[in-house]
């Protein structure tokens, strides 16, 4: 592939572009997710119309024999969208789990919204109804447990923790190979760290421990899922100019 130059009238608009972008994380953070989203989406899109491509030229549709590096390329785009809709699951159940910590800190009227309630007297509080919204709490963690455990695409599960890594041959040869590693979406300590409610969510500190582990629980399924989005949409791309003869 021949190296090309840019001239200085090309950077000049990808540099403004990277300072533009850099003082909207800072002035509009919101727009900017906003931004970084849709550019993810965008990638996806690409991918996806690259996927068909792929299964248009080894017509798949048809029954036909294709390359084993194609396959293998369409196998990993399809592993890697899976694990993006069992993410999507997990982060139903963590707004899910997000909302019941913010019920049990409304329970006395303390939570002003921001979900960092002022710490109430614990002895008037409707511990009750708190420890029926902890064990719903727990079931959710069950249920964020089993998607991840049951990820599977094939033989490949990105999310249980357990050393899955995805690797695709990118050409015939064997040569050139991309490796996608997974990660651990269990409640577990090395997953996201999701704590039981020991207390029954009836002291302030474990509600307010909690609704933060949620809080980083969600961001973190949320960059995995672009990261799988954007390794699919590079990957399908990638083996659709490799393909070409």
């Amino acid at each position: 592939m021949n190296a090309i130059s840019k001239s200085p009238a090309l950077l000049v608009p990808a540099f403004a572009q990277a300072v533009f972008e850099a003082v909207q994380e800072i002035t509009n953070p919101r727009a900017a997710h906003r931004r970084r989203k849709a550019a993810r989406l965008c990638a996806l899109a690409k991918g996806r119309e690259a996927l068909a491509r792929l299964k248009e030229k080894g017509n798949i549709a048809e029954g036909r024999p294709v390359a084993p590096h194609l396959a293998a390329a369409i196998s990993a785009i399809e592993t890697l969208e899976a694990a993006v809709l069992s993410l999507d699951a997990i982060s139903n159940r963590l707004r899910d789990a997000r909302e019941l910590v913010t019920v049990a800190s409304d329970a006395s009227g303390a939570d002003d919204g921001s979900h960092q309630p002022v710490a109430p007297s614990d002895d008037d509080t409707p511990n009750g109804a708190r420890a029926l919204l902890a064990e719903r709490y727990d079931e959710l963690r069950d249920d964020i447990d089993r998607i991840a455990s049951t990820a599977y695409a094939g033989r490949i599960n990105l999310l249980d923790g357990l050393g899955g890594i995805l690797e695709v041959p990118l050409d015939g040869t064997g040569r050139s190979r991309a490796a996608i590693t997974g990660a651990n979406v269990t409640c577990t300590d090395r997953g996201l760290a999701l704590p039981p409610p020991e207390q029954a969510f009836a002291t302030h500190a474990e509600r307010l421990s909690i609704g933060a582990s949620v809080d980083a629980a969600m961001q973190m399924t949320a960059a995995l899922a672009a990261r799988f989005e954007v390794e699919a949409a590079l990957l399908a791309a990638r083996i659709r100019d490799l393909s070409v003869p």
